[in-house]
C-alpha cells in the first residue's frame, strides 16, 4: 500500500519554485558610507597636528641655530682685522700674486701671522724633535 503522505510530499516538490529574497533596504549602506566620514576626518586632524608640530619644531630649531651662529660669528670677529678691504690692497695683491687663483685664494683665507713671539717655541715644534720610543 502506498504512503499518501510520500506522494503528497512528492507532489509538492515538483511544484516548488524557491522566492527570490527581497533587496537589502538602501538605508541599512548608508551607515557604512557614514563610518567613512569620521576616518578621513581624524586623518585630517593628525596631519595638521603633525605638521603644526614640525614647523614649531623646525622654527625653534632655525632660532636655537641663529643664535648660536650670531655668537661664534661675534667671537670671530675679534680675531679677525677689521680694517675694509680696499681697491688699492687688491691691485697689490694681484700685481704680486703669481696667478689669479692664488690671489683669490688669499682674499678669502688670508694668511694670519703668527700669535707665538719669534723668541719661544711652539709646543708642537718641542715636541716634534722628541723622540719617543714605544
Amino acid at each position: 500500500m502506498p504512503d499518501l503522505d510520500d506522494e503528497q510530499f512528492e507532489t509538492y516538490l515538483r511544484e516548488f519554485r524557491p522566492l527570490v529574497p527581497d533587496a537589502p533596504p538602501v538605508r541599512d549602506l548608508r551607515p557604512a558610507r557614514n563610518r567613512r566620514r569620521p576616518l578621513i576626518l581624524a586623518a585630517v586632524a593628525l596631519g595638521v597636528v603633525a605638521s603644526v608640530i614640525l614647523g614649531v619644531a623646525s622654527f625653534r630649531l632655525l632660532n636655537y641655530r641663529g643664535s648660536i651662529d650670531f655668537n661664534r660669528t661675534a667671537s670671530v670677529g675679534g680675531l679677525v682685522s677689521r680694517q675694509p678691504l680696499t681697491l688699492r690692497d687688491v691691485n697689490g695683491l694681484l700685481a704680486t700674486a703669481p696667478s689669479y687663483k692664488s690671489a683669490m685664494d688669499e682674499l678669502v683665507f688670508p694668511r694670519h701671522r703668527s700669535i707665538v713671539p719669534d723668541q719661544s717655541q711652539s709646543a708642537l715644534a718641542v715636541l716634534a724633535k722628541e723622540k719617543i720610543k714605544l
